[in-house]
């Protein structure tokens, strides 16, 4: 009889232990087929091309809800990194001065109470890292409210779900910005042949006067314009300009600009009126919000004579009688103010034979390795050694002159020449 109870008790424990094993794999199946589905549904709502938003909410509550964690932060770089969501945390969290700690841990971390900054909220970091580049942090808080299993035994699902959110936001980025990039291509491809379309054909090049012009664009197409043509036999309009910006806005303002000046001119007004409704304009198309550069001159080829208002442009080198001056009398430049409050008109006799360098502020501002700026004086210089080269190769001589000037340094902005030669009463 004791015997019988004995193997009883025996196979009573063994059933038991058997049924201890039978239900701890039941419930790590349970756990798998759970975290099995999280991913399932993670991977479905990248597939439906769920937002990054969306991506990084799911995230953080399939954190709280799958494994109980009750304070989460996830981090992702924009400009900064910033906060994208979270749970169980107060709306001022930020990690803006502790930027530095966040970005030491290249590790899932256990943070040790005291030790950190974000321990007292937060027990543990989760990094995510593309080789070295970091792409995310979660903080992780509340262990105490762990469902089921040790933390330790759910840190590769935690692990798992974090890079393949991380990366497929990544990815989303990545594929933003690449759109972003094609978007500006054609805008600043649409922006160069609106340029072009600016720029006449034929300058005026006889007895009279002679020119040349030169445009060297940048890469992003900025708002430079030059524009030249006869009124009648005595008189040849001329200007070069600027509009502040660039793309394809630039080039649709200085268009609308373009064909407002030649109208103007065309109703022969002098130029202080024609500057003055000139403004007006830029304030009705900008609104205040960009501006003009604007040089324009008249010459009358009967008297010798050159009239001009220079809006706040960078001034024109004139070289005459062995002496350069810069052609700066005008007012301020267009758009600034609703009404021009003083337009002086400049005026130039060119009885001797002259000649007349235009460009904008990408020449003169242009940068050498010492971000030193080439400036106004050094091209007056220029002006004045090389003002008997003929007009192209004054033009080939001053570029090559910039390009030594720069160096291996990028051009900042476009250049726009226009180079007007007067004979002078001969």
């Amino acid at each position: 009889m004791l015997l019988t109870s004995i193997f009883t008790l025996e196979e009573m424990r063994i059933e038991t232990a058997r049924f201890s094993d039978n239900k701890k794999i039941y419930e790590e199946l349970r756990l798998k087929q759970s975290e099995l589905n999280a991913l399932l549904q993670v991977t479905q709502a990248i597939n439906d091309n769920l937002g990054i938003t969306g991506l990084a909410n799911l995230y953080c509550q399939t954190l709280n809800s799958e494994i109980g964690f009750e304070r989460i932060a996830f981090f992702l770089q924009d400009e900064n990194w910033k906060c994208v969501s979270k749970i169980g945390v107060s709306e001022e969290f930020n990690i803006s001065g502790h930027k530095k700690d966040l970005l030491s841990f290249a590790h899932l971390t256990h943070l040790k109470k005291g030790k950190h900054p974000f321990a007292p909220m937060f027990d543990i970091i989760v990094p995510v890292y593309h080789k070295d580049k970091p792409l995310a942090f979660t903080l992780l808080g509340g262990l105490e409210k762990i469902k089921g299993f040790s933390i330790e035994e759910r840190l590769n699902f935690i692990q798992t779900i974090s890079n393949i959110i991380s990366v497929a936001i990544e990815n989303k980025k990545l594929f933003k910005e690449q759109l972003r990039q094609q978007e500006i291509k054609k805008e600043l491809e649409l922006a160069g042949k609106m340029q072009t379309t600016l720029i006449p054909e034929k300058l005026p090049s006889d007895e009279r006067v002679e020119m040349e012009a030169s445009y060297m664009p940048h890469f992003d197409v900025g708002g430079d314009y030059y524009d030249a043509f006869e009124l009648n036999e005595d008189e040849i309009f001329f200007c070069i300009g600027d509009i502040s910006g660039k793309g394809i806005s630039a080039a649709l303002l200085m268009a609308s600009f373009q064909a407002g000046l030649r109208s103007l001119v065309k109703q022969q007004q002098s130029l202080k009126d024609m500057v003055q409704e000139l403004n007006i304009k830029v304030n009705e198309l900008t609104k205040g919000e960009r501006f003009i550069t604007l040089f324009m001159a008249l010459y009358n080829s009967h008297h010798h004579t050159l009239q001009y208002i220079n809006a706040g442009h960078p001034p024109p080198v004139l070289y005459q009688n062995n002496e350069t001056i810069l052609l700066e009398d005008g007012c301020t430049i267009l758009g600034m103010f609703d009404k021009i409050p003083v337009v002086k008109l400049g005026k130039v006799n060119l009885k001797d034979e002259a000649l007349l360098l235009n460009y904008t502020d990408g020449l003169s501002e242009l940068e050498d390795k010492r971000k030193e700026q080439l400036g106004v004086d050094r091209l007056a210089v220029f002006v004045k050694e090389n003002h008997s080269r003929p007009l192209l190769d004054f033009i080939g001589e001053l570029t090559n002159y910039i390009v030594a000037f720069k160096g291996k340094k990028l051009f900042n902005d476009d250049i726009s020449i226009l180079l007007c030669r007067f004979p002078g009463n001969r």
